[in-house]
């Protein structure tokens, strides 16, 4: 690799020869240590070889030695790009001006985000951020490390339990946690704990109130299940009523699954395009050849910049096409209830209350049509079914 790199700097020729010596002439020059390679014969008087641009040169002589012809097919090499570039001297400084440009664009800060910080004022963040050299305008690569910018950062808001800082590009994103400081539930009104939804009561946990439900008691949705009126009926206290009332709730779900299912997996396969971006328009620069596969997946990456309160974007972006391979596969019905099932416990699951879990569950109704499965499952669960009312007592 090193040789081929070394062969490219020093820029070497593609020649054909021609003579009936063709043999004699490259024996005398390997003699003469020029560097010949990938030596190929037609046939008896034709030939072709790669030469040192430097040995070529001295290939003349030998030439005439031999009686054979040389004739130059192609050029490659560091030496001739600068050829061309003297030739087209405009065109080579306009494009080294435009990757500058392209570069010192994609490390300007152009917009500031911060998340997380609905009590903080995002003012007071902006300006601690300033003093550290985090705003818009500035140059992303003169910043210092991140890490040390959170550091400082969170010694200078103090209202933060951490504070996060990282480029996304040419934006700077600035994440902060805020402090929680814990919650005191003070006893402040009185209410009762009633029925979330209809269910069996299952288990009783009352820490305060009245219960008025026993196990295996059917309960509607409303009704009192711990009271919080204590005492005598005639001069009742109002607590707030406390505990847990476990109760089982009875779901039905419909669920449909089909029997022949889509798959896309990517080839392997890519083709790139690069666009030039400045407000609507949108420059191909990049990608002219034909896409080589008939299907695929379009993934675009946008980079885009706009000066403070300037309408006038300008960017590049990068358009990334996956080919994919679509498939059809064919699941039995054992696994479609099998994926039902999972489907069904997913939706009662969100349909419950944290804490609760399933009990048992049925498949009510199955039948296939259409190339699906249709079926219907009862599941019962097992939660707590006790949300709090207040109590309004009579003159409040």
């Amino acid at each position: 690799m090193q040789h081929q790199w070394l062969k490219w700097f020093q820029g070497y020729l593609i020649v054909i020869l021609k003579g009936k010596r063709i043999e004699r002439l490259i024996n005398l020059s390997t003699q003469r240590r020029m560097q010949v390679w990938n030596i190929s014969r037609f046939d008896n008087q034709r030939g072709r070889i790669a030469i040192r641009l430097a040995d070529y040169y001295q290939l003349r002589p030998l030439l005439k030695e031999t009686g054979c012809r040389a004739r130059i097919i192609s050029k490659h090499g560091l030496p001739f790009y600068f050829r061309k570039a003297k030739k087209r001297y405009a065109f080579f400084i306009g494009f080294v001006g435009f990757l500058v440009m392209l570069f010192l664009l994609s490390n300007v800060i152009w917009s500031i985000e911060i998340e997380g910080a609905e009590n903080i004022n995002h003012v007071e963040v902006l300006t601690e951020a300033k003093k550290l050299g985090v705003e818009q305008g500035k140059f992303s690569f003169l910043l210092d490390d991140p890490n040390q910018i959170q550091a400082q950062l969170m010694s200078r808001i103090p209202e933060a339990s951490w504070i996060g800082f990282k480029m996304d590009g040419t934006k700077a994103k600035i994440r902060i946690v805020e402090k929680v400081m814990p919650e005191v539930k003070e006893d402040v009104y009185a209410r009762h704990l009633v029925a979330s939804k209809s269910a069996v009561v299952s288990n009783i946990f009352a820490e305060r109130g009245k219960p008025l439900v026993s196990e295996d008691d059917f309960v509607r949705k409303g009704d009192i299940l711990v009271s919080g009126l204590i005492g005598k009926e005639e001069e009742p206290v109002a607590v707030m009523a406390q505990g847990k009332i476990e109760g089982e709730v009875w779901y039905e779900t419909d669920v449909v699954i089909p029997i022949r299912r889509k798959h896309a997996a990517y080839t392997g396969e890519n083709h790139r395009n690069f666009y030039f971006m400045a407000g609507d328009m949108k420059l191909k620069l990049w990608g002219f050849k034909e896409v080589p596969f008939a299907q695929y997946e379009v993934k675009e990456n946008p980079r885009v910049w706009q000066w403070k309160e300037s309408k006038l974007k300008v960017g590049w972006q990068t358009e990334q096409l996956l080919a994919v391979e679509h498939t059809e596969s064919k699941v039995t019905v054992d696994e479609a209830l099998q994926l039902a099932k999972e489907a069904a416990k997913q939706d009662v699951i969100s349909k419950m209350k944290q804490g609760g879990y399933i009990k048992e569950e049925k498949v009510l109704l199955q039948r296939e049509e259409n190339d699906k499965v249709y079926i219907k499952f009862h599941v019962v669960a097992i939660e707590d079914i006790a949300v709090e009312q207040p109590i309004f007592l009579e003159g409040e």
